[in-house]
């Protein structure tokens, strides 16, 4: 479970070092930051990162809560920034509760539409602080540079490109097109094997996808267009996509 938060934060620290403007930025950091603060709080106080339920179930803590935790905790180096103890490399690493307390503040906004809010370069600094700890230490040139962190921006631009064009369409003229996709359905078995198939859309979740390959894995996450509205999931997209989907049921095995 560690390792896997400590990945999970490496990867979206990592895209919003790349570029923290990117669409969906505010999910990525809730994202890098609970799985941050997670690794972080399991390793230097086993169980404080978990809380029972009053039906008995346990469950991971909010990053806010686990924001809390460290400042119980850790003594206060400079205003609202808190040394963390790391045994492994007998040091400490400092914590901007306050900067990351903020950030949280803005992501929620955000996400449950309640005004603007929005993740600036402090944020992301602090957030990107974390990986000094030796139970993460994700964030390096390599993955900076990495196709995967490439790919991942290049989508969520497409996919945004592709939100602002269904809202120019309207709901008509998208149901309209819902109609013809019928066209796009495989009419022999034979095309189904080539992954010629009709699926959902992740950006207007209608089943327009016209997907038109077969994904490295055979995962059923093929490159394809939306007869609606127009987002294509290019060959490099469906790859991770598969990849994940599949790393995540080895995971469960």
């Amino acid at each position: 479970m560690q390792e896997k938060r400590a990945e999970e934060y490496g990867r979206c620290a990592t895209v919003l070092d790349v570029d923290f403007q990117v669409p969906g930025a505010a999910a990525i950091f809730d994202q890098a930051l609970t799985n941050g603060l997670a690794a972080i709080v399991a390793h230097t106080w086993q169980g404080e990162e978990i809380e029972k339920r009053k039906n008995g179930d346990h469950r991971l803590k909010a990053a806010s809560q686990l924001l809390k935790v460290i400042a119980e905790r850790c003594d206060e180096a400079h205003e609202g920034i808190y040394a963390v103890p790391d045994a492994a490399v007998e040091s400490k690493i400092t914590v901007d509760v306050a900067a990351l307390s903020d950030a949280l503040e803005q992501t929620q906004r955000v996400r449950h539409a309640r005004g603007v809010g929005e993740i600036d370069k402090r944020h992301v600094v602090a957030l990107l602080d974390l990986d000094g700890h030796s139970c993460l230490g994700q964030v390096s040139e390599e993955q900076r540079e990495s196709d995967w962190v490439k790919h991942q921006i290049q989508d969520r631009y497409e996919r945004l490109r592709a939100q602002d064009y269904l809202e120019l369409i309207g709901e008509l003229e998208a149901d309209r097109r819902i109609a013809l996709a019928a066209d796009h359905r495989p009419a022999h078995p034979d095309e189904l094997a080539d992954g010629m198939d009709v699926t959902d859309c992740p950006v207007c979740g209608r089943e327009t996808l016209a997907v038109s390959g077969i994904d490295d894995f055979g995962a059923g996450y093929g490159p394809g267009v939306c007869l609606v509205c127009s987002y294509v999931r290019s060959s490099d997209a469906a790859h991770d996509l598969a990849l994940n989907h599949m790393l995540a049921r080895h995971m469960d095995d």
